[in-house]
């Protein structure tokens, strides 16, 4: 959402510096029309590259990122984005509706990881065991698990692979809930003190003089 609204601003900046820019150099180089139409889209192309340039400096500062590091994470999320896709293709194999909620509860958890690290790319280091051990552990055994479970006919030890494969699922996703949780540690303790000051703020301005009324 963020990067959209980068988008639309840069537009809403650039149209109007091409036409700013068309009508000086129009005047300027004797009414000649497409050296001037020529002359302003150029000058409009880095208007806009230097305003993505300015915007991308000042979203690197707040997020205390440098460039090498956030295209290293970027990198790491188109990646992800690909892995739960493939997750999310499993969906359509679940037959029985307990498999279907533990699809359903893992998908929501790595989607908020991922929507998190996405509007703020330096909480990824606190993802990162989700996104190099848990995340990958997952696309392969739930794509197992769609394998097996999709045919025909099963004996034993099918069943009992079946079954070792949703345990392991099950314990993933109780791993990822723990990502989410470390994710958001901060964001807790921060909510614990700001409650803690809002409390004692409201206790020193309670008025004293009501005991004796």
């Amino acid at each position: 959402m963020k990067f959209f609204i980068g988008a639309v601003i840069r537009t809403a900046i650039t149209f109007p510096s091409i036409l700013l820019l068309w009508m000086l150099i129009y005047f300027a180089f004797g009414r000649l029309f497409w050296l001037s139409l020529l002359l302003s889209f150029a000058g409009g192309f880095l208007v806009n590259r230097l305003v993505k340039w300015l915007m991308v400096r000042s979203f690197l500062k707040e997020q205390q990122l440098s460039r090498k590091d956030y295209l290293y994470i970027r990198k790491n999320l188109k990646e992800a984005d690909r892995k739960i896709k493939r997750l999310q293709k499993t969906f359509f194999s679940v037959r029985s509706i307990g498999t279907f909620k533990l699809f359903y509860d893992m998908n929501k958890v790595i989607r908020k990881i991922h929507a998190l690290v996405k509007k703020e790319p330096k909480r990824f280091y606190q993802a990162e065991s989700f996104y190099f051990y848990h995340l990958d552990s997952m696309v392969e055994l739930a794509e197992k698990y769609a394998l097996l479970n999709g045919q025909p006919v099963k004996n034993k030890k099918m069943s009992d692979h079946l079954q070792d494969t949703e345990e392991a699922l099950k314990q993933l996703g109780r791993e990822t809930e723990k990502d989410l949780y470390h994710m958001l540690s901060t964001d807790l303790d921060e909510l614990d003190f700001e409650l803690a000051y809002a409390k004692h703020s409201l206790e020193r301005k309670s008025p004293s003089g009501m005991k004796g009324v």
